[in-house]
């Protein structure tokens, strides 16, 4: 399932931002997700405005500086809640970097169903076919080698629904009709006894059954020019609160993680970042998983993270200093002191009123292996598409000691 196109980058957003506190329900709580899809608009048109902007290198620092201070103030409305106030203060920011006031924003449709107002799979309402799928998945081993396989399809069938939630973008985002033919193909190979995701190249959303049965709802890239006869690294991208786990391949530098990755030769893995850091051994999973379907280098595992997910990324970098050959924090993280610690970068910004650059600092001068670096005149959010452009050529130059 790839969510490439600008409309539907826009949806799968509406779920990163928390609800309101204070709305009812009924008309306050569609008034609500009306704020959501404006705020994701926003967000997403400023993304792609300064990623644009911070490639060609082409934002005096003063500018930078003005309108990293002014998205870290929506930041934080938007943390509290105030949507139509963060929304402002975003298109303020857009306007002092483009020279271009935004029109104003409505919220974009669901995708339109193919066929007309009612979404069908040939003839049949979604629900119908993800009954029937479910049903044919219930006859297949899910407790041997194919378990994985079987929790990401069974997931892959529950999206086929016939409303989807508002709140929930893997169900938004799937074209019934096209999810349902491949699942389909899915479920006729688990029948077969085969995996139908193993050397699967591409952009797929699936889940991993980690640590005490949890399903992780996450985004598999896999390099389009992947042939199998060279193995292939693993990126592992974490997200920062608030967001999920479309961020990392959808926003953050307007999709710059998955193009980079793709040029490394790297398998990238957005996930759910909480599973990660509640639990090491959700990443020995993953490993797992992605060994029995592709042939990994296992020399070149790495992970980034932002925030909550630079925290995360810290964590299993000291938890599983075997298994990551580095690691990278953008605007957060934690000192890192197991032995054998893979090194690991920190990357603060000067701007940063979430998580300040000297907490970063810190967290770097307690690290052994680590190497700390200061992004000037740049906030806690706008600075990971260019984080992420130093970040990943620092990781693919480090090499495992031993």
């Amino acid at each position: 399932m790839s969510l490439r196109s600008a409309p539907l980058r826009l949806i799968l957003l509406l779920a990163c931002a928390p609800a309101v506190p204070t709305l009812a329900q009924g008309a306050a709580s569609a008034q609500g997700g009306t704020a959501r899809a404006a705020l994701a608009a926003a967000y997403l048109r400023m993304d792609d405005a300064y990623a644009k902007a911070d490639a060609s290198g082409g934002i005096p620092d003063t500018l930078r500086a003005a309108v990293n201070r002014q998205f870290d103030k929506a930041t934080l409305l938007f943390f509290g809640g105030r949507f139509p106030q963060a929304i402002a203060t975003i298109d303020t920011a857009y306007a002092a970097l483009t020279g271009v006031a935004p029109s104003a924003v409505t919220p974009a449709p669901l995708p339109a169903p193919p066929g007309g107002a009612t979404r069908q799979v040939q003839g049949q309402a979604p629900s119908a076919v993800q009954a029937a799928l479910r049903a044919r998945l219930a006859a297949v081993d899910s407790t041997g080698p194919l378990a994985q396989a079987v929790a990401s399809a069974s997931a892959r069938a529950a999206l086929l629904v016939d409303t989807p939630s508002r709140e929930r973008s893997a169900e938004i985002l799937a074209d019934p009709v096209t999810l349902a033919a491949a699942v389909t193909a899915e479920v006729a190979a688990l029948e077969r006894g085969k995996n139908p995701y193993a050397g699967r190249r591409g952009d797929t959303w699936r889940v991993l059954r980690g640590d005490g049965g949890a399903l992780v709802p996450m985004r598999v890239v896999v390099p389009t020019s992947a042939s199998g006869r060279r193995p292939l690294g693993v990126l592992v991208a974490l997200h920062g609160a608030g967001g999920d786990e479309n961020m990392f391949v959808d926003a953050y530098g307007a999709g710059v993680t998955p193009r980079m990755a793709a040029e490394a030769n790297l398998i990238l893995v957005s996930p759910a970042t909480t599973a990660f850091a509640r639990s090491p051994a959700t990443l020995d999973t993953l490993l797992a998983v992605l060994g029995r379907e592709h042939r990994l280098d296992l020399a070149r595992v790495y992970l980034i993270g932002h925030s909550m997910g630079a925290g995360a990324a810290a964590k299993l970098a000291g938890e599983r200093p075997t298994t990551v050959v580095a690691a990278a924090c953008l605007a957060g993280g934690a000192p890192v002191t197991a032995t054998g610690a893979p090194p690991v970068l920190f990357l603060g910004a000067a701007l940063d009123p979430v998580i300040p650059a000297a907490r970063v600092e810190k967290a770097a001068q307690g690290t052994p292996t680590g190497t700390y670096e200061l992004r000037p005149h740049e906030g806690h959010t706008l600075m990971v598409g260019g984080g992420v452009r130093r970040a990943l050529p620092w990781l693919l130059a480090q090499r495992r000691s031993r």
